[in-house]
């Protein structure tokens, strides 16, 4: 038994193997493309937004002209612009087709002479006129079986209910010996996800289990699947598509981690821990060799082994470099065969059934590529490639797993063959009959004039009759379904359907969610907050550390003791801690200088500006020391730091007068709770009658984030307490364009300008306050010390975290109340 579109392109291979003046039969892909390229290079229809759209267009009118017996002639008495870019672009791909000595497949039916033998075909409202016409001529009806029809019509209050529904009574019916169905879900296309989810569901609840069993299912869903999206195809074109041109971190990351190129778990952790190293010395985009350069240059920087999969990587590139210019589809398919098998495919034989079945599919696809030489013509690596990954992502894929006992289809069509039960989705008086959809390009007269049926409403009807008859004459038992939207407005059944009374679905969705928490083992609660005291070996993170305590004592033992850090994503130019960094050097740089206030009010305009590009320049070559966003970012950065650090020395030149006493040197080290914490303080300032100052630089937000119990963070208080004496205020210096200014704790009010003095939380003088610091300072280095690690975070402090993953506290953004009750 055939399908009569495979039955076609059967027959024309016979007749190729007795005339060897016969023409070849186009592929798939090279039909697509061939009708590509000549809607590219037509002179007509460039208003057109969507060539590819176009493309399909196109062939779906050509072949409503074949199945229906449309003469050409008959088009050209329209006057519409889309009939007439057809016509020119039908004209051209038959002049291709001849010149290459080619037909499509389309055309097969009018090369279609007596056939060999007998022929028996089923009666069906889906045959087209030319292929009945013929079929009548030489072919022999089979009788239909008569059924005695058993018909019900069930209503769901929302599609989900409805797709639940019908997977119950497929689980239900498939009890019954030999239990065949047929199911059509006309929104298929759309709801495939939805579809496979309540099945998996209701016939293949394994799938959900915790290492995804991939057993075989007793259904299949019709038109397969892009396949581009398997991970043997996907995992080869990341490849290809990496080897040309600029490729963007994102996208080598995911190529040097894919597990495809791994060989071990060991491979695989290499490969990650590369990753992250890349991600904090990495430029946001480079060239594949760059980027295999750059992973060697830091995994020696940071003292690793080399990443085989950098290895596998740098051969597939060696392989694929070795081509260059145009060639022939047929070299670079032999190229690419040998670039994959000493990349991703190099560990082909772990496939599952389903991924070597892909892998296949994707040969023959590059096999079909490779015969294609005269409709492609040569191209370079790169046009190939597109050409390629298009074509993947165009051809859907469907595993073979065997006959099914349940299959689910996306149209209202003939199922052809008998079936024990049949489901019919979507019967309401909207989808059903279906509404008029005349074939685009073709105009609206001709298609009435021929009969085809999408064009009018008589059509669609007298079919939907027919269908409807013929469903119920095909299964024991045939059900029709329709659903509410779930959005409050209900639906009403199609007046076609029969006479019945609708049955309420009583089933409920079944989501994924729902099945792996059923199939979930029981879990034993432990109730863990306290790590293991702090150990000799062990190292804090400085202020960071503290900070982390006081904020949330998980977050504390999280970021310092497991090392649980977000992971960082290189950006184009400069990231925000960069920034921050060229600042910090540029200012120590012009302090260095400067010295103090008294140079700072006398310095000429022109010395100053000399002066501060010199510290930009500086700055900008100390930070690229590590990494290098490029000149472009370099010119950029200059420019700003210009504007920035001019604006920021005139708001230094309010203060009173000042000397420099320390910019940042040598790490101190800071000894709270028993433990060693190293810290950096930007700046120290004399003031003339020998009081001290305190400065850090904040380039982004900067508030009084020192005070209460649990501070936000305790850097100021730090610094303090390593150097309190004549101390009279401690201080953020705000360097930002938006806003420039010092958020300060003074016991002065004229120590910085626009500012005040402080309430000192209620303490007389700085002095006071500092042993009240140093309580608060001694009590979270001292549980954190003694491994507390207790889930309990300030109100803000969920906002800046990224632990949620670990700890479980809801979202960030929900509200602060919500989430302490």
């Amino acid at each position: 038994m055939h399908d009569y579109s495979s039955w076609l392109r059967g027959q024309h291979v016979q007749r190729q193997l007795s005339e060897a003046v016969a023409p070849r039969l186009l592929s798939e892909v090279e039909e697509r493309e061939l009708w590509r390229m000549v809607i590219d290079t037509a002179h007509i229809g460039k208003d057109f937004l969507d060539p590819a759209g176009a493309a399909r267009a196109a062939r779906r009118a050509r072949r409503t002209l074949f199945e229906y017996a449309i003469p050409i002639e008959a088009l050209d008495a329209a006057h519409s612009e889309e009939c007439a870019a057809f016509l020119e672009w039908n004209r051209a791909f038959e002049r291709r087709c001849s010149a290459l000595g080619c037909i499509s497949a389309d055309s097969l039916q009018g090369h279609l002479g007596s056939p060999g033998g007998p022929i028996d075909w089923i009666e069906s409202p889906q045959w087209r006129p030319a292929a009945r016409r013929w079929l009548e001529q030489y072919g022999r009806v089979l009788p239909p079986q008569r059924r005695i029809p058993g018909s019900s019509i069930v209503r769901a209050a929302s599609p989900a209910a409805e797709l639940a529904g019908i997977a119950d009574w497929a689980r239900g019916k498939l009890a019954e010996d030999g239990f065949r169905a047929w199911i059509c879900v006309p929104d298929l296309n759309r709801r495939r996800a939805e579809v496979v989810d309540a099945f998996d569901a209701a016939l293949a609840p394994q799938r959900f289990a915790l290492r995804g069993d991939s057993r075989a299912a007793p259904y299949a869903v019709a038109g397969g699947t892009p396949l581009a999206d398997y991970a043997p195809v996907r995992a080869a074109l990341e490849l290809l598509a990496a080897s040309v041109g600029t490729v963007a971190f994102v996208q080598f990351s995911a190529l040097l981690r894919a597990p495809e190129l791994q060989d071990s778990d060991a491979e695989s952790a290499s490969a990650a821990k590369l990753d992250v190293a890349l991600r904090r010395r990495a430029s946001n985009d480079a060239d594949f060799a760059g980027w295999l350069d750059m992973a060697d240059r830091v995994a020696a920087a940071s003292q690793m082994a080399p990443a085989a999969a950098v290895q596998r990587l740098r051969s597939a590139h060696h392989v694929l470099s070795q081509s260059q210019g145009a060639r022939l589809f047929s070299e670079w398919v032999a190229v690419w065969m040998g670039a994959l098998q000493v990349g991703p495919w190099a560990f082909s034989r772990r496939w599952s059934s389903i991924e070597y079945q892909a892998a296949e599919r994707f040969r023959e696809l590059l096999a079909a590529l490779a015969m294609g030489d005269a409709v492609f013509g040569t191209h370079s690596r790169d046009s190939a490639q597109r050409i390629l990954a298009r074509a993947a992502r165009e051809t859907a894929f469907q595993v073979q797993t065997g006959v099914p006992a349940i299959w689910v289809s996306g149209q209202f069509l003939d199922p052809w063959l008998d079936y024990d039960g049949l489901w019919v989705s979507g019967c309401n008086d909207e989808q059903w009959p279906q509404p008029v959809a005349p074939v685009a390009l073709l105009p609206v007269g001709v298609q009435r004039q021929y009969g085809v049926i999408p064009a009018t409403a008589e059509s669609q009807l007298a079919l939907a009759m027919d269908l409807q008859s013929r469903w119920q004459n095909r299964a024991n038992q045939c059900v029709f379904s329709l659903s509410d939207s779930g959005e409050g407005s209900s639906s009403m059944p199609s007046p076609l359907l029969p006479k019945i009374v609708p049955v309420d679905l009583t089933a409920t969705p079944q989501p994924h969610w729902l099945k792996m928490l059923e199939r979930a083992p029981a879990l034993e609660s432990v109730w863990d907050e306290q790590a293991p005291p702090f150990a000799g070996n062990e190292r804090t993170r400085g202020v960071a550390t503290l900070r982390a305590q006081s904020r949330c004592a998980f977050r504390g033992f999280a970021e310092t003791r497991l090392d649980a850090q977000p992971l960082e994503q290189p950006v184009p130019g400069f990231n925000e801690r960069e920034r921050g960094e060229l600042v910090h050097h540029a200012l120590q740089h012009v302090w260095t200088a400067l010295g103090g206030s008294n140079a700072l009010q006398t310095v000429r305009a022109d010395t100053e500006q000399r002066l501060i590009d010199e510290a930009a320049a500086l700055a900008i070559e100390s930070v690229c020391r590590r990494r290098d966003p490029g000149l472009r970012w370099h010119l950029r950065e200059r420019v700003r730091l210009r504007n920035l650090l001019t604006k920021w020395l005139q708001l230094e030149r309010e203060r009173a007068p000042f000397v420099i006493e320390a910019l940042e040197g040598r790490d101190q080290i800071a000894r709270f709770g028993g433990l060693e914490f190293r810290v950096r303080i930007d700046r120290v300032d004399r003031l003339l009658d020998g009081a001290r100052v305190l400065i850090d630089y904040k380039t982004g937000a900067a508030d009084p984030d020192w005070r209460g119990e649990r501070p936000d963070n305790p850097q100021l208080p730090v610094y303090a307490l390593l150097s309190p004496h004549s101390l009279v205020a401690v201080a953020y210096a705000k360097v930002n364009a938006a806003e420039s200014g010092f958020v300060a704790e003074s016991e002065r009010r004229d120590v910085f300008p626009r500012t005040r003095r402080s309430e000192l939380e209620g303490m007389a003088t700085l002095a006071e306050l500092i042993p009240v610091w140093s309580r608060r300072i001694e009590r979270i280095a001292g549980e954190f010390a003694a491994g507390r690690a207790e889930v309990a975070p300030t109100i803000e402090a969920c906002k800046s975290c990224k632990l949620q993953g670990l700890c479980r506290v809801p979202a960030a953004l929900e509200e602060a109340d919500e989430f302490h009750e």
